[in-house]
């Protein structure tokens, strides 16, 4: 493994992304180092529709928290990780399934808690939910058996 942040061995195709993160049809697009703001994309399958044929609201969260985590962990060393432990999400637009925009910042750090905020966005540009949410940060040591590399 390299010596970057962990979050960084999956964008670089070093490690193997979370079942969730495939599941949501998760994908880094870019980073804002000015604004700590990271971009991502989801490709939301039929799969995650409920029974009207609208991207259920709790998935919608998933991709809020998967928007979110990512601005924390793109710099956070190794040796650390960071657990969600309050989020608040508000659905503004029915979203349905395909593409669908991320963007999460951090919105204040303070000793080990992380606030942060994010959207998400359908093709058009048009918002479909907005969060925040608190993360705390904890030392944590992540065994090299339990990253998948890929192959």
């Amino acid at each position: 493994m390299s010596s970057e942040p962990l979050f960084m061995n999956v964008v670089n195709g070093l490690a193997e992304m979370s079942p969730v993160a495939k599941t949501l049809g998760w994908k880094f697009i870019k980073y804002n180092s000015e604004e700590k703001e990271v971009h991502v994309e989801f490709e939301a399958s039929d799969s995650l529709a409920n029974p009207i044929g609208c991207i259920q609201g709790g998935v919608l969260s998933a991709m809020l928290d998967d928007s979110m985590g990512p601005a924390i962990y793109i710099t956070m060393p190794q040796g650390k990780v960071a657990i969600t432990i309050e989020s608040k999400t508000n659905f503004v637009n029915a979203a349905y399934p395909g593409k669908i925009y991320g963007r999460g910042r951090i919105a204040h750090a303070k000793n080990s808690i992380i606030f942060t905020s994010g959207e998400l966005f359908n093709e058009a540009g048009d918002i479909i939910a907005t969060a925040t949410a608190t993360f705390k940060v904890f030392p944590f040591e992540v065994p090299d058996s339990t990253w998948k590399k890929v192959s």
